[in-house]
């Protein structure tokens, strides 16, 4: 155990013994460490699958409306990115293909909303599993998410500006021989 209560994912338990007591160990190890995740992972999805077809999504999508449409994305992209920034790219994806299947968002608001999050995606998630790994304190905690969730946010928001850019330029022809 460290100073700060907390066990390094890779130090296996103490299991007297040969190399079977090594292995034994480092399963158990690892089982413990699955079980630490999964006690901050379940709960925050069935949070978000409670949240989901209530009415906040839909009210939130209306006020960032004008943010969204800036990046080429509509108000019923709000839940997936919701989705995909709290809970990482692959939920997230669990919740863009029905919306997708269900012709709720074109295909230009498909491909701003996957280049974003492949960007900017499970930034609450993954600071919570630095704080399993070693991070000590709610400030190192607090510092190492806004840090995350701001560089992520920025460069999510650089790819989309260039994508609208390459975009907005696309009109010309091009070259003789680049066809």
């Amino acid at each position: 155990m460290t100073a700060g209560g907390t066990e390094w994912i890779g130090t296996p338990l103490p299991v007297p013994g040969s190399i079977a007591g090594a292995v034994l160990g480092a399963a158990l190890s690892g089982a413990l460490f699955s079980l630490k995740i999964a006690a901050f992972l379940v709960p925050a999805l069935v949070l978000y699958d409670l949240l989901a077809p209530l009415p906040v999504f839909a009210r939130s999508g209306r006020m960032i409306g004008t943010w969204l449409s800036r990046f080429g994305m509509s108000p019923p992209c709000v839940v997936p990115l919701a989705a995909g920034f709290f809970l990482g790219i692959a939920y997230g994806a669990g919740v863009i293909i029905p919306i997708a299947e269900e012709k709720k968002i074109g295909p230009e608001e498909l491909h701003s909303l996957g280049l974003f999050l492949c960007t900017c995606h499970a930034v609450i998630e993954d600071t919570f599993l630095f704080a399993l790994v070693g991070a000590r304190g709610p400030g190192e905690v607090a510092l190492r998410m806004l840090l995350l969730a701001g560089l992520r946010l920025l460069l999510a928001l650089a790819v989309l500006g260039t994508r609208r850019a390459l975009a907005a330029g696309g009109g010309k022809k091009p070259a003789p021989g680049l066809e």
